[in-house]
C-alpha cells in the first residue's frame, strides 16, 4: 500500500498514465538588418509548436478523469530553445493518442520551417495502477475490509496524479493507495488535521492485523 495524500476515507484504485517530453527547436540565428528570409526563431517555433494544441486539455481547464497536456518549462536563446511538457491521461489509449499528437505537431513544424529543426523524446514516466488492481484484487479486499471494521466511509476516487503505487503496480506488485487525510498537497497552503491522520494509521494497523489472521 501506499498512504499519500486524500482526504479521510478516500481510496484511490486509478491513476494517470504519465509521460514527460522534451522538445528541442533548433533555428537560425542571423542580424537583424539581414534576418529577412533568413531568421528561424526558437523562441517562435516553440510557441508556435503550443499553439498547435487545445488550450482547453491543460490542468486548470481540466478535471476527474479528463486528461491534458502541460508546458510547464521553457528555455531559449537565439539559437536554440528547449520546451518541457508533461503528459496525463487515464485512459491508455487516449495516452497513445497524446503521444503520437506531439510526433505528428513536430512533422508539421519540420514541414512549415525546413531550415530549422524540431526533435523530441518522451518518456514514459508511471501508468495506471488500475491495470494491476483488477489483476490481483487482494489488496484492495483488505483495504475495504479494514475500513468496513472501522467504520470509515470509503470514497474511491481516481487520482489526477501518481503514487509510489504506480510504479511498483508496474513491476507486479498490486498497491493501491489510501488516505492521510491531507488537503491542499503541493501548495504552501497544505496542511494534515492529525485526528484524519491518526485514522489513517488505525487503516493501516488494521491491514496487518486482518493479514496476520487471514
Amino acid at each position: 500500500y501506499t498512504i499519500d495524500c486524500c482526504e479521510l476515507g478516500e481510496v484511490v484504485l486509478e491513476t494517470f498514465n504519465a509521460a514527460s517530453c522534451e522538445i528541442v527547436f533548433t533555428g537560425v540565428s542571423a542580424h537583424p538588418m539581414s534576418a529577412k528570409g533568413m531568421l528561424v526563431n526558437p523562441l517562435l517555433l516553440a510557441m508556435d509548436f503550443i499553439s498547435h494544441f487545445d488550450r482547453e486539455e491543460t490542468p486548470e481547464c481540466t478535471d476527474e478523469r479528463q486528461g491534458f497536456f502541460w508546458f510547464k518549462d521553457l528555455i531559449a536563446n537565439d539559437s536554440v530553445a528547449s520546451l518541457t511538457a508533461l503528459i496525463r491521461d487515464f485512459d491508455t489509449d487516449g495516452f497513445n493518442r497524446r503521444k503520437h499528437r506531439i510526433a505528428e505537431v513536430a512533422e508539421q513544424m519540420r514541414s512549415r520551417y525546413p531550415t530549422g529543426n524540431v526533435r523530441y523524446q518522451i518518456t514514459d514516466t508511471y501508468r495506471n495502477i488500475s491495470t494491476s488492481l483488477a489483476r490481483d484484487e487482494r489488496a484492495v479486499a483488505l483495504l475495504f475490509k479494514a475500513m468496513e471494521e472501522l467504520g470509515i466511509e470509503k470514497k474511491v476516487i481516481p487520482m489526477r496524479g501518481g503514487t509510489d503505487g504506480a510504479v511498483l503496480s508496474a513491476k507486479g506488485i498490486p498497491t493501491p493507495n489510501f488516505f492521510t487525510g491531507a488537503y491542499n498537497f503541493h501548495s504552501r497552503y497544505e496542511f494534515l488535521p492529525v485526528p484524519a491522520f491518526e485514522r489513517s494509521w488505525e487503516v493501516a494497523l488494521k491491514i496487518c492485523q486482518l493479514a496476520a489472521f487471514d
